[in-house]
């Protein structure tokens, strides 16, 4: 199977949540004995969402069709997931409750917030790493406060974060997950009207916590894709993030509240044509035209191994002496350079880089 085909193979899987009349298609397409098991469990892992096409799998009663040592390490996997799920939901109460004491009103995102108001159907299904929630930028230090005076350490004393928007992870030796603390959920120039108190005032709550509307969570989510993890400007295509989207979709106003964003055109029809391709929804179209078309390219350059070798090179060509203009002007920027650049290890795992990777 090719990069392509693998990445829609998940699609068709991930897909099954909202549309199970697609089961017989999938299973012509598993019993033809066309499957690369091994480049599934790959990308999968990559993208995050094992525990997600495992649980699609099971509920459309599938399993009988993979390889028996397959669902036994999907079932570990989905297990081990379910545990680090409860353990979050058991972390994020107590935070809760914490920064309540303080009158301090937090709302959870992305994938902790998807936990709390039961977007998946299974409480395994989702893979999250960080806990993130916004809080009003001038409560940051307070909120910082708090959770030290709690026991919560940074988790890399000395880290520079570039263009910041969250606070340096802080992790506590009680819980298992390490906590961001937001005051904007975009750099400067895509935050548009998604700041705290927009979204505050149009928050949803779930007992002892609120999130973002389900139209804000969908913006956000595209937008956090696309802009803050490179999907755009790397031609990467996320997967998690677009299962995520795709539920979200069918949720009250969020289809609407995404065609009428009026910002970011390029972005959110890249956005949404991509999700379009991988689940192939019922309910809407992307809007199509021949610039989207265009930037479309980039990621289709990604699918292929031997273009992308070619663009990966020109790009760190390019990059080079970019990151060298931009850190006489960016102190962060310079400082990380310097301790890139006074690290041995740093050149040898920046050499393999340039090794052709094969994926699977």
């Amino acid at each position: 199977m090719t990069y392509k085909e693998v990445l829609y193979f998940i699609g068709d899987c991930l897909a099954l949540s909202k549309y199970p009349e697609r089961k017989v298609a999938l299973v012509k397409k598993i019993q033809s004995g066309q499957v690369d098991w091994l480049a599934v469990v790959y990308e999968g892992s990559n993208q995050m969402v094992i525990p997600a096409i495992y649980l699609n799998l099971k509920r459309a009663k599938l399993l009988g069709d993979l390889p028996e040592d397959l669902v036994i390490y999907f079932e570990e996997i989905t297990q081990l997931n379910f545990e680090r799920n409860k353990a979050i939901l058991h972390q994020v109460t107590d935070l809760a409750i914490l920064l309540d004491e303080h009158k301090i009103k937090p709302l959870f995102l992305k994938g902790t917030a998807h936990l709390i108001e039961n977007l998946y159907q299974d409480l395994a299904e989702r893979m999250v790493g960080d806990i993130d929630f916004l809080v009003p930028e001038q409560r940051v230090d307070k909120v910082v406060s708090v959770l030290k005076s709690f026991g919560y350490t940074k988790l890399l004393e000395n880290e520079i974060l570039e263009k910041p928007r969250h606070y340096s992870r802080l992790v506590h030796k009680d819980y298992i997950a390490s906590v961001e603390i937001h005051w904007n959920l975009l750099e400067q120039y895509h935050k548009h009207s998604l700041d705290y108190d927009v979204l505050f005032k149009a928050r949803q709550k779930f007992e002892k916590f609120a999130t973002p509307s389900y139209a804000h969570q969908a913006i956000h989510n595209m937008l956090n894709a696309q802009v803050n993890d490179h999907s755009y400007y790397r031609g990467i295509i996320l997967v998690r993030q677009l299962y995520d989207g795709l539920l979200l979709s069918f949720k009250p106003d969020v289809f609407n509240a995404l065609k009428q964003y009026k910002y970011d055109y390029f972005l959110k029809n890249i956005y949404l044509s991509w999700l379009f391709r991988l689940f192939k929804p019922e309910h809407f179209k992307p809007q199509n035209n021949v610039l989207v078309g265009v930037l479309m390219l980039r990621y289709l350059i990604n699918t292929n191994e031997s273009i992308n070798r070619l663009y990966y090179f020109t790009w760190r060509l390019y990059n080079y002496p970019r990151q060298l203009i931009l850190s006489f002007s960016n102190k962060s920027k310079r400082k990380n350079i310097l301790k890139s650049l006074t690290n041995p290890g740093w050149f040898s795992r920046h050499l393999k880089s340039y090794r052709p990777k094969n994926k699977y």
